[in-house]
C-alpha cells in the first residue's frame, strides 16, 4: 500500500467528546461551560477550538462512525501499527468511550453487541468481520490474531490476563522499540476469544471510588491486538538463468498492531477527596500524565516551528515509553479528549482541549510493519506486477498496430521486427494514420526498453535475496549487542 487510509499526511487524528451532565452535576444545578458548536468546533468559555471531530451526547455508534474507526482498523489489517487513546479528567467518560458502561465485563453475550458498547468491543467485532471478508477474497493469504492486556498502576506494569504477573520490566530492541517483557499473549482464532480477552482484562483492572467518580480507573490500561498476515508468492518463472529457481516461494509477512489505551484521569485532590492510598495513586497518575503532556508539548513545538527536535522525555515514565511509537513515531494515532461540560470542571476541560490542540500539530510517519526479508519479497512482487502490466500494454499496442495494418485505406505490407522496434514504411496517402503508426511504434520501443530494465532489476533482486538473509543474521547479532547496551543503561538509570 502507498499509505494508510485516512492518514496520508501522518497527522494525529484528534477528537473532542463532550459528555452530557451526569446525575450529580444536575443535582448541583451545574451550568454548562463547554459545548459543541458544530461537528468540529468546541467552545469552552469564550474560547473556540477546532478538531477533526467534535462529539456531544452519549451516542456510542456515532463515536465509532465519526472517528473513522473503520479506516484505522483496515490500516492495521494492511500491516500498519495504530493507536487509539482516550485522555481527560477523571469522570469525563474515557472508559465509557473506550469500553462501554459499567458491567460490560460481566455481560455474557458481549459478542452480540449493545447500543452502549464502546470503541473496543465494536472494533473487535469489525475486525473479525473484515478478516472473514479478506480470507474469502484473498487466496494464499493467512491471518493470525493475538492479544495482550496490561495496566500501569503506581508506575508498575501488571498483566491483566495473568494477575500473578506484576511489576513487569520494559525492554527495548530495534525491531519492537519499547515493549513489556513477560507479558501473556493469547492467540485468538474467533471473535469470542478476543472478546474474552477484553472482558477478562477489563474485569481485573484497578478501580476505586471518590467524590468525582464512583468507578474511577486508578491505572492506565493498554489492550494490544497483533494482526499478522502471511502471503506466499512464487518466484517468477521467467527469471534469468542463475537466479532463484522457478516456483520457489517467498513469504510476505506483515505485522499490524492495534493499541487501545484508556488513560487514568487527571484529578485534583481538593475536588476528588482522595486520601491515603488513593492520594498516592493520584500522585502517580498525575505525574505520568504530566510527562505525557511534556512529550506532546515538545513534539508540538518541534513540528510547529520546523526546527530540529530538542529533548523529548519519552523515558521519563513507563506510559510515555510505551506510547513513543504513537507520538512522533511510525504508528497511526487517534487521540480522543473527553471532557465534562460542568462549570466546576472548566479548568480541567480547558487543559484537556489545549493538549488536544497541541497533539494535532504532531506528525507521525506510518509505515507497513515488514521484516527485511518480507520487504524484499514485497519488492519482487511489485516488480513482477509491473512487468506483467507492461507485457499487457505491449500486447495491446501490437493489436493496435495489426489493426492499423489491416485497415482498408492502407496498402498491405509486411512489418519487419528488429531489436530496435518495428521498422515500417507507412504509406504517404494517409498522413494521420502514419503519424499514429509512428507514435505507437515509439511507445512500443520505450515499453520494451522499460520491460528489459525491469527484468534485469528483477534478476538482480532475486540474486540478492540470499545475500540479504545472510546480512540480516549479521545485523541481528549487532542489534542484540546494542540492545544489551541499552538494557544496561536502563538498569544503571533505575539504580
Amino acid at each position: 500500500a502507498n499509505g494508510p487510509p485516512g492518514a496520508s499526511l501522518g497527522g494525529i487524528t484528534v477528537v473532542a467528546r463532550v459528555r452530557p451532565l451526569n446525575d450529580a452535576e444536575r443535582a448541583r444545578a451545574e451550568s454548562e461551560s463547554v459545548r459543541c458548536l458544530d461537528d468540529r468546533t468546541v467552545q469552552v468559555g469564550a474560547r473556540q477550538l477546532t478538531f477533526d471531530a467534535a462529539l456531544g451526547g452519549s451516542n456510542q455508534q456515532q463515536v465509532f462512525e465519526r472517528t473513522d474507526m473503520r479506516q484505522l482498523l483496515d490500516a492495521a489489517l494492511q500491516g500498519y501499527a495504530a493507536t487509539v487513546f482516550a485522555y481527560g479528567q477523571t469522570g469525563s467518560g474515557k472508559t465509557f468511550t473506550m469500553s462501554g458502561p459499567e458491567g460490560i465485563a460481566d455481560r455474557a453475550a458481549a459478542t452480540e453487541g449493545n447500543a452502549a458498547d464502546g470503541i473496543i468491543p465494536r472494533a473487535v467485532r469489525y475486525l473479525f468481520d473484515a478478516l472473514d471478508a479478506h480470507r474469502s477474497g484473498r487466496a494464499g493469504v493467512s491471518y493470525a490474531v493475538s492479544a495482550s492486556y496490561l495496566e500501569i498502576y503506581n508506575e508498575q506494569i501488571n498483566d491483566l490476563l495473568n494477575t500473578a504477573s506484576t511489576n513487569l520490566p520494559i525492554r527495548w530492541n530495534a525491531q519492537q522499540g519499547f515493549f513489556v517483557e513477560g507479558l501473556l499473549v493469547v492467540d485468538c482464532e474467533t471473535v469470542e476469544e478476543l472478546m474474552m480477552v477484553f472482558r477478562e482484562g477489563t474485569k481485573n483492572r484497578t478501580v476505586g471510588s471518590h467524590q468525582l467518580n464512583k468507578d474511577s480507573s486508578r491505572s492506565h490500561s493498554i489492550m494490544q491486538v497483533q494482526l499478522t498476515s502471511r502471503e506466499q508468492i512464487a518466484a517468477d518463472e521467467s527469471v534469468a538463468a542463475g537466479a532463484t529457481a522457478a516456483g520457489v516461494e517467498h513469504t510476505i509477512e506483515t505485522h499490524g498492531r492495534l493499541s487501545f489505551v484508556d488513560l487514568a484521569g487527571s484529578e485534583r485532590l481538593q475536588q476528588s477527596g482522595s486520601v491515603g492510598g488513593q492520594a498516592r495513586e493520584t500522585g502517580h497518575i498525575n505525574r505520568s500524565l504530566l510527562v505525557l503532556g511534556q512529550v506532546i508539548a515538545a513534539l508540538s513545538a518541534h513540528f510547529e516551528s520546523g526546527r530540529p527536535a530538542g529533548h523529548v522525555p519519552y523515558r521519563d515514565s513507563k506510559l510515555t515509553k510505551l506510547l513513543a511509537d504513537s507520538l512522533g513515531g511510525s504508528s497511526i494515532a487517534m487521540m480522543i479528549g473527553c471532557v465534562s461540560p460542568a462549570a466546576l470542571s472548566t479548568d480541567e476541560s480547558t487543559h484537556t482541549l489545549t493538549y488536544l490542540s497541541a497533539a494535532k500539530k504532531i506528525h507521525n510517519q506510518p509505515v507497513v510493519q515488514l521484516s527485511q526479508a518480507s520487504g524484499m519479497a514485497a519488492s519482487l512482487k511489485s516488480l513482477r506486477e509491473e512487468v506483467h502490466a507492461l507485457r499487457a500494454h505491449n500486447m495491446a499496442l501490437s493489436q493496435q498496430l495489426n489493426a492499423l495494418q489491416a485497415a482498408p485505406h492502407l496498402p498491405s505490407y509486411a512489418p519487419l521486427i528488429a531489436h530496435g522496434g518495428m521498422q515500417m514504411q507507412p504509406p504517404s496517402a494517409d498522413a494521420h494514420a502514419s503519424a499514429r503508426h509512428a507514435e505507437i511504434e515509439r511507445e512500443l520501443v520505450q515499453l520494451r526498453q522499460q520491460n528489459s530494465h525491469l527484468r534485469i532489476s528483477n534478476d538482480l533482486l532475486q540474486r540478492s535475496y540470499d545475500d540479504v538473509k545472510r546480512e540480516n543474521e549479521a545485523l541481528q547479532d549487532k542489534l542484540e549487542r546494542l540492545e544489551r547496551v541499552f538494557i544496561e543503561k536502563e538498569l544503571d538509570d533505575d539504580a
